[in-house]
């Protein structure tokens, strides 16, 4: 049984790859380190099951009873990212089929739609949940590993394709209409004239590549709701989970979340990282399940696989890195992985221990950070992240983008990025949402660059401003229906009456070429990569072009809406442009920013247990940081108020008092 309040700290560890012998030394290494959880079996398919009519469980037990010796804890994986040689030499169509129509392989390139496929996973998934849904020293379950939304062009996708476009259009005419297949004679005339994307075809639609990436991420989804259902039918105390990779683009995880008790994800930064798409990961993830804390279930703690360079780690770094995901909402960090693995593509030493089986220096690290740990757990895991603003972030948009992207200079998750980036430097924190959720507790709003408007997003939105919520919009927004077709009214199309204000036309350089500057509060800013001519209807001016034939028409408008307001930027993202108006925007709403050194990085926890903020210093030198408002370190015991000193690759835990 998890305890919620509680802060679990702990590793992922392969027991086939390693001697029985060993085993016991290294479960007491781990609780030597104050370690508590150890996740396993997540890639042990083959080990688990050597032919399709035997199961081997014995290796299993024997390492839980090594665990249960030492009081760890484990979280058993389903391995179904990896099927065994034997059942794709039997049924080669497991593999995913690509665009050209031939099997290609890979790491996670199967077919969630293959049937063969789905009868193993049964089998397999359930007699799992069947020997271990009650046992007491299994804590939880990890689904799959680092879902993909592997795109298949199989025959039984293209069925079950169909089958899903019926479910989602009805008839054959809303598909056409939707899609606008009236364009280069791309109409159907009836079901069976529907096909995948594939590179057979003369002419592929982009609104059907964009229904393609939805579907793909639906067929992903359901082989993971698939095994989840399975595991719940033979267990009631242990949690389900799955490891995702965070801000990877072709899964939405706001989706993958919703059967599972909570969310994790796997952690890899570089040292030399300036951090913010760490951070903005972290943001979405807790987000993914609001309310409910999330697990890094691997946390990089050594070399990384698969990159073209690996700087050593400094002292500090691991520890630090594990903060920060706490600070952003974790009540679970595991460190990937126990031992430095020996074999085939992973053979870094990315492990707690070396390849010899002996302690690196983050060992000892660790050990200290379980200390530290240790005397304020409790208190705060019983707290949540408190975040003053809203930043919503939509998979639909950037996988319309994908489909079709005519200028390279501008991009949805660039934009989006920007928009964070500029958040978190100025202190505040940022819940990343979808353009959907409840937005009535936030007092700004930011929705970059949303192309894609339906009638349930623009509902959301103008409830949002209606009630008092100020709301940021960006270049591009309201262009496009919800299946990638432009709309026949003016842009931004349906926010044009809440923007109050509209488009007129577009300037589009290549990219890095400044196109023109803007003058905003006595300043003036270059504009690179995209800059929109605004007229508004009722909406004021903010700030104006300097510079070409539409030389003092409007770049920023804002609009009074009801008891809100709406900010439109008609430019691409400029660094100091958007720390400077969001700066303003804070002001006017009363939000309390913090100017933060570069590398440092401000949240706050909050809850009955109190009110806990860090401040991270990610840098190789000292910065000195404005501790707002004051309080005791936690890791100190020491007074902590004005301009205090951050060592490199350390933190502050003020708790206000």
């Amino acid at each position: 049984m998890i305890n919620h309040n509680h802060i679990y700290l702990g590793t992922a560890y392969y027991p086939e790859h390693w001697p029985r012998e060993r085993w016991a030394e290294d479960v007491r290494l781990m609780k030597d380190a104050g370690l508590e959880v150890i996740r396993m079996a997540e890639l042990a398919w083959a080990t688990i099951q050597p032919s399709p009519e035997e199961f081997d469980f014995e290796w299993i037990d024997e390492f839980l009873s090594v665990a249960e010796q030492y009081e760890m804890k484990i979280v058993l994986g389903t391995p179904t990212e990896a099927p065994p040689s034997w059942m794709w030499r039997r049924y080669p169509e497991i593999v995913a089929t690509d665009a050209a129509g031939f099997i290609h392989g890979g790491r996670g390139r199967y077919c969630y739609n293959n049937r063969h496929l789905q009868g193993y996973i049964r089998g397999l998934v359930d007699a799992m949940a069947v020997r271990y849904g009650q046992d007491p020293r299994v804590i939880g379950w990890q689904i799959d590993n680092e879902l993909r939304a592997t795109r298949c062009y199989c025959r039984q996708c293209r069925e079950d394709f169909i089958l899903w476009l019926q479910g989602r259009y009805g008839t054959i005419d809303a598909l056409n209409e939707a899609w606008g297949t009236v364009f280069w004679s791309q109409r159907y005339r009836n079901w069976d004239d529907v096909d995948l994307p594939t590179a057979a075809q003369l002419t592929v639609s982009t609104s059907q590549q964009l229904d393609h990436m939805r579907f793909a991420s639906w067929s992903a989804t359901q082989h993971l709701k698939r095994q989840v259902d399975i595991i719940r039918q033979h267990t009631t105390s242990q949690f389900v989970t799955h490891n995702s990779m965070g801000l990877y683009p072709w899964l939405d995880l706001y989706e993958v979340a919703k059967p599972l008790d909570f969310i994790g994800w796997d952690s890899y930064p570089a040292v030399d990282s300036d951090n913010f798409e760490t951070v903005m990961a972290h943001d979405l993830v807790r987000n993914t399940k609001p309310g409910v804390p999330f697990w890094l279930l691997e946390q990089k703690n050594g070399y990384f696989n698969g990159s073209p360079y690996n700087l050593a780690i400094e002292p500090g770094l691991v520890r630090l890195w594990a903060y920060q995901d706490i600070a952003r909402g974790a009540n679970g960090v595991l460190f990937y992985r126990w031992r430095s693995n020996r074999y085939n593509v992973e053979q870094n030493p990315n492990g707690i221990l070396r390849h010899d089986g002996t302690p690196r220096r983050v060992y000892f690290e660790i050990a200290q950070l379980a200390r530290e740990l240790k005397v304020f757990n409790e208190r705060i895991a019983g707290t949540h992240v408190e975040a003053q603003v809203a930043i919503l972030w939509s998979y639909d948009q950037e996988w319309a983008e994908s489909a079709y992207k005519q200028y390279p200079a501008v991009g949805y998750r660039e934009e989006v990025a920007a928009y964070h980036r500029a958040i978190t430097q100025l202190g505040l924190t940022a819940d990343v949402l979808p353009p959907t959720a409840d937005l009535s507790r936030y007092r700004l709003a930011i929705a970059p660059m949303l192309s894609l408007v339906n009638e349930e997003i623009l509902q959301n939105l103008e409830a949002f401003v209606r009630e008092g919520g100020h709301l940021v919009m960006t270049i591009r927004s309201g262009v496009k229906s919800w299946s990638n077709v432009v709309f026949d009214v003016s842009w931004p199309g349906l926010l044009g009456e809440m923007l109050g204000m509209k488009v007129l036309e577009f300037d589009a350089p290549p990219a890095d070429q400044i196109v023109n500057r803007v003058s905003y509060g006595g300043a003036w800013y270059p504009v690179e990569g995209w800059a929109e001519v605004l007229e508004p209807s009722h909406a004021e001016v903010l700030a104006r072009y300097t510079e070409k034939f539409y030389s003092g028409s409007p770049a920023i408008t804002r609009n009074q809406y009801q008891n809100g307001s709406v900010t439109y930027v008609g430019v691409k993202h400029q660094p100091q442009l958007l720390k400077a108006l969001l700066s303003d925007i804070a002001k006017l709403l009363g939000l309390r920013t913090l100017e933060l050194p570069k590398g440092v990085f401000r949240s706050t926890r909050e809850g009955v247990n109190g009110r806990f903020t860090f401040y991270l210093n990610m840098k190789d030198s000292q910065e000195e940081v404005l501790v707002d408002p004051p309080g005791n370190d936690l890791l100190s015991g020491q007074r902590a108020e004005g301009s205090i000193v951050l060592e490199p690759w350390d933190l502050l835990i003020v708790e206000e008092r």
